[in-house]
């Protein structure tokens, strides 16, 4: 056992292979009762020695997507966790804050894709946390306020500056990282004032990047509309008897506007969730008033991102829907409309060209519309701003992955940055020296804020003179970051304007 103390007291957790894990630590008081769409209070102290060995209760979960979350759901979810080789509180180790993903809807730092003790074998001093999701997270009100999840995320932060260093952490060396609503929960924070000083870099990951064509794109008037209908659904305008009223019930009125049903002709994307992270003036601005000028970033996406949403064998909203249904020429081109605007016949007409299946030819399109073309535009955006940026594109393609279709899909790369390639004859021999690859280059990003390769030679940062990525496939090294023919389509139907700050 460890035993380790913070502010609120004494903590006693778990010691294996080398590796100290404090799980299921109070960082905020429960969100519960009066306290149910507040601004997260303080955690209380405690007596005596907390039990650190289990996970805390998961946030509860907007939608069932069947998954093990490893602790059970609760609305008192605001619990985070801490893995370290180096607990002495001298050793001052980079610190990272992982912001799991699931669409705001969904997802828990308990699962067992994303646990910390591979990579802080790295030296670095892992954090994962849980934060309110669906309508108990991203309600808007103009009386209470709106982005209570953001809000979470700030206090984990706090809460890391006043105690890592007592697991041997940086308090001021902290990189922020998530993937899909964790890359824009990290976009958000950039634009967070009161996270200002919390954190020195950050890691965005397959989210979090300039508007995509598909649906409007979230806002304050979205989500106060969306708010309206929540309180018709569950029979009252008064605050105070909505927190009374039964978290289940809040739960079902919070997934049915989630919006994650497609429209008529589409299929799914992650372009139609409601419950988001907004700027509302008060927590989130318009501007990116929590980036510090000399904050780096990363970001990146995977190569076939798509393919986790439009699966070859299945499909997300509609599981009564045959594939072969739904992957037609009408939905190729619907989705072909809805991504590139006027330029859609243009996109047809490469796919006539290179013979592309309808099923292969929309989920390239959709991972055009709404991951590669809107990073490039972020990557272009934030060197205007005279930002720092580092760039990675995610392309390995497991045996695994291969004989599924899947190939390297939304949330590939969680594997190998957890080092948690599993079932084993999934991976092969290089899947393994990737993982360490990445593990290695995002420690070093927060070590030094450039990521580098295990051989040493760093990454280049990106400038859109001349545009180099991180190529992550069979090896890892530096490439010319080029558009695909869909994406360069995609992009001349756009209309330059600012885009939303905590869009993903």
């Amino acid at each position: 056992m460890s035993t380790i103390r913070v502010e609120q007291g004494l903590l006693e957790g778990s010691v294996r292979d080398g590796v100290h894990s404090f799980l299921g630590i109070p960082y905020a008081a429960p969100p519960v009762g009066e306290r149910r769409w507040c601004p997260p209070a303080p955690a209380e102290p405690w007596d005596g020695v907390l039990d650190a060995t289990a996970f805390g209760n998961a946030a509860i979960q907007t939608a069932d997507t069947g998954m093990d979350l490893g602790a059970p759901q609760s609305e008192d979810c605001l619990y985070l966790n801490v893995w370290t080789t180096q607990p002495e509180s001298d050793n001052k180790q980079p610190v990272m804050v992982w912001i799991h993903g699931g669409g705001f809807l969904n997802g828990s730092a308990s699962l067992k894709i994303w646990p910390g003790e591979q990579l802080c074998r790295d030296g670095v001093t892992v954090v994962s946390l849980n934060y309110r999701l669906g309508a108990f997270g991203f309600l808007t009100d103009p009386e209470v306020g709106a982005n209570f999840g953001v809000q979470d995320w700030v206090a984990a932060l706090e809460w890391v500056r006043t105690n890592i260093s007592a697991f041997g952490g940086d308090p001021e060396n902290v990189t922020i990282f998530g993937q899909s609503a964790g890359g824009a929960a990290t976009r958000a924070l950039l634009s967070t004032p009161s996270a200002r000083g919390l954190f020195h870099k950050a890691v965005i990951q397959s989210a979090g990047f300039e508007d995509y064509a598909v649906v409007d794109s979230p806002s304050l008037e979205r989500s106060h509309t969306a708010t309206d209908r929540l309180y018709e659904r569950l029979g009252s305008t008064d605050i105070n008897e909505l927190r009374q009223i039964p978290a289940e019930k809040v739960r079902e009125a919070s997934l049915a506007l989630s919006g994650i049903f497609p429209p008529a002709g589409q299929v799914h994307t992650p372009a139609n969730l409601v419950w988001y992270p907004v700027p509302d003036g008060g927590v989130i601005d318009d501007d990116f008033g929590g980036w510090e000028k000399n904050v780096p970033v990363m970001l990146g996406c995977t190569e076939d991102e798509a393919r986790m949403f439009v699966q070859p064998t299945m499909l997300y909203a509609h599981p009564e829907v045959r594939p072969e249904d739904a992957y037609t020429p009408e939905t190729l081109a619907n989705m072909a409309k809805a991504m590139g605007g006027d330029r859609y016949a243009e996109i047809l007409e490469h796919f006539a060209s290179t013979g592309a299946g309808d099923y292969e030819a929309i989920a390239e399109v959709i991972t055009a519309g709404v991951w590669h073309e809107p990073a490039r535009a972020t990557l272009e955006r934030f060197a205007e701003l005279g930002r720092t940026c580092y760039s990675y594109h995610f392309a390995r393609v497991s045996p695994g992955a291969r004989s599924t279709g899947l190939l390297a899909k939304h949330s590939a790369e969680i594997p190998y940055l957890f080092g948690t390639l599993n079932p084993p004859e999934y991976y092969e021999e290089i899947d393994t020296q990737i993982s360490r690859g990445v593990r290695h280059a995002w420690a070093e990003f927060a070590r030094t804020g450039v990521p580098a390769c295990l051989n040493g030679a760093p990454w280049p940062a990106f400038q859109p003179e001349d545009p180099q990525t991180a190529w992550i496939g069979d090896t890892i090294g530096p490439r010319t970051l080029e558009p695909t023919p869909v994406a360069r389509l995609i992009s001349a139907s756009r209309t330059p304007q600012p885009a939303i700050p905590s869009r993903g």
